[in-house]
């Protein structure tokens, strides 16, 4: 008999007839998927030359190094509070341990959408913003189905948002004032190839290799709002990344009875600095701002060596196959080396996250019960961050709550995920910055069987 590895080995031992079904099934399918898969490819293509400049929303944080950081994770890995470091059905593609992709012996695309509203207020004003992004688009392929898969995908790394503004009186009997203006915009986006094979019975190594391409553009301005100025003066400057990353895998299964498997797994940032163009010019706009009446070029071409913050991570899972699954996953980030862009000399820190998550499905193999196939997910998650904003060495602090469904269509290897997640960041009293937040995140999984003889009892 065939080795239990996987949340599919269990589906394919499942009667004489499953695998006739699931073939049947599959046929059916092809046409849809193939359709599907390439109209998504091409949208994907479209739009590439455009990922730099997307983000959620509005976030006066993300004034440190390349920006705010995205989280790797699959939309089913956010309904479980981000874990995904030992944990991995056979069906998903985990993005964040490459390793574990040769768990997957089917050929799946993913995608996924998240939305973002978010609240955040000071000791003088409130600020409601809503926005959007994709999430990520993942297709990966069993190279050789139980020993070594791959998987192709880009996504959002980080983004740059946030604009603020302040007001100085010139003289005290007279009105003139000078406006001052900080803005940055921009983003990066990540191209990765990961691999991820079994060495032996239960030990896994993996590899992925990305690409990082965007640009962002931090611009400080000056007008003066004296009678008969109409104009602005502003320092622009745009730095344009593109270079290679690399991160590691492994992870380690063991059966141990009744079906119940204990995983454990760890990842490491092999990159910690990457190559990047600037370019720096004063300009001079009108009053709207929208038309240039003069510019000046101070600074072209300049080379640029950007720190990076280096992450590791370990994780640790006990599940029932096809059943349950608890898990606990914990990341430290150096953030020592990365600039704060704030000309405060002080080195920022080290932050820690700790996640707990788990899923529940009552009984994938239901027919008379749509709601028994369904898989149950929760996570919650608490990280320290390296945002000072108010620069009292008092560090924000972000706490969250997910929990989400994923429904099957058809058959298991289909399917839709949706995730609500509800949190907060920094607090008034330590930060003078809070941030609460919703997100949804809505993801669809597609399988196939390619490159495969399938064998019908």
């Amino acid at each position: 008999m065939k080795k239990i590895t996987t949340f599919a080995d269990l589906k394919d031992i499942k009667g004489r007839n499953f695998n006739r079904m699931i073939y049947n099934q599959l046929t059916h399918l092809n046409k849809k998927f193939f359709t599907f898969l390439g109209l998504s490819l091409v949208f994907s293509l479209v739009f590439l030359s455009n990922l730099h400049a997307q983000t959620i929303v509005n976030s006066p944080l993300s004034y440190i190094g390349m920006g705010e950081l995205y989280s790797p994770e699959s939309p089913s890995n956010t309904m479980m509070g981000g874990i995904g470091v030992s944990n991995s059905n056979g069906i998903y593609s985990n993005q964040i341990n490459p390793a574990l992709l040769a768990r997957n012996h089917y050929t799946m695309f993913e995608v996924g959408v998240n939305t973002e509203l978010k609240n955040m207020q000071d000791y003088r004003q409130r600020q409601q913003s809503f926005g959007g992004n994709y999430q990520s688009f993942n297709l990966t392929i069993p190279v050789i189905p139980t020993r070594w898969t791959m998987s192709l995908g880009v996504r959002p790394y980080s983004s740059v948002n946030y604009e603020t503004r302040s007001y100085r009186r010139l003289n005290v009997l007279g009105v003139d004032s000078l406006l001052y203006s900080y803005k940055g915009q921009g983003g990066v986006s990540k191209l990765s190839i990961s691999n991820g094979v079994r060495i032996g019975k239960d030990f896994y190594l993996g590899l992925e290799t990305g690409f990082l391409f965007g640009a962002v553009n931090r611009n400080v301005g000056t007008q003066n709002l004296s009678d008969g100025q109409f104009y602005k003066i502003q320092l622009e400057n745009q730095i344009n990344y593109s270079d290679f990353t690399f991160k590691a895998g492994a992870a380690y299964r063991k059966i141990l009875k009744n079906d119940i498997v204990l995983n454990v797994g760890a990842t490491m940032d092999l990159s910690a600095k990457l190559n990047a163009t600037g370019v720096k010019r004063f300009v001079t706009y009108d009053l709207g701002g929208l038309n240039i009446i003069n510019s000046d070029t101070l600074k072209s071409g300049i080379s640029i060596t950007q720190q990076l913050p280096v992450s590791t991570r370990v994780g640790l899972s006990v599940e029932r196959l096809a059943h349950w699954m608890v898990g606990v996953d914990y990341v430290r980030t150096d953030w020592s080396k990365v600039d704060n862009n704030l000309g405060r000399s002080t080195v920022l820190p080290v932050s820690q996250q700790i996640s707990i998550g788990a899923e529940y499905t009552p009984d994938f193999e239901s027919i008379s019960n749509y709601f028994k196939r369904v898989t149950y997910r929760i996570g919650v998650s608490q990280t320290s961050t390296p945002y000072d904003f108010a620069g009292n060495g008092l560090y924000a602090k972000d706490q969250s709550l997910s929990l989400g469904l994923a429904l099957p269509l058809r058959n298991f290897l289909n399917y839709v995920n949706v995730s609500y997640q509800i949190g907060k960041r920094g607090t008034l009293a330590d930060n003078s910055l809070e941030e609460q937040y919703h997100r949804v995140v809505i993801g669809l999984t597609l399988g196939d069987i390619w490159f495969r003889k399938l064998k019908i009892d």
